[in-house]
């Protein structure tokens, strides 16, 4: 989740979009659960892999109430095995630095969400052997 919550689209759309609230996105109920600059990330409620699509503020959309429980769990995941969440919580070295926030239902996708933000960065993917995750 951004740290602006969807300021861009609230201000330039004119819409109530939020993280949280309740959408019916070209004709299907979701939840917007990402703020993606110039669209929401909103995933659809008939969606078992729960995968946020990226959707038109203005386009088909009608906008809810906030919804009383998220689909995915916010994660951080320390990226870098050399660290531990001690040198993040008492800002030891450069720590804090690879702390990635991301949204999934599970550790395990939590980790491999964070690997596919960050992939450029690392050789392949035995790279998330070495994350740490923790409930945000």
């Amino acid at each position: 989740m951004s740290d602006y919550n969807c300021a861009y689209v609230r201000n330039h759309y004119n819409v109530p979009a939020e993280v949280g609230r309740r959408v019916i996105a070209s004709g299907e109920p979701g939840t917007i659960i990402a703020d993606r600059g110039h669209y929401i990330g909103v995933i659809l409620d008939s969606d078992p892999k729960k995968r946020i699509r990226n959707f038109h503020p203005a386009w088909e959309m009608e906008y809810g109430e906030m919804a009383d429980k998220l689909p995915l769990k916010q994660w951080e995941v320390l990226t870098n095995g050399l660290y531990d969440w001690y040198d993040v919580k008492y800002m030891l070295g450069d720590a804090y630095h690879y702390v990635l926030r991301v949204w999934a239902a599970t550790r395990s996708q939590a980790k491999y969400r964070a690997y596919q933000e960050l992939d450029e960065c690392f050789e392949d993917a035995t790279a998330m052997l070495t994350f740490k995750v923790r409930a945000a």
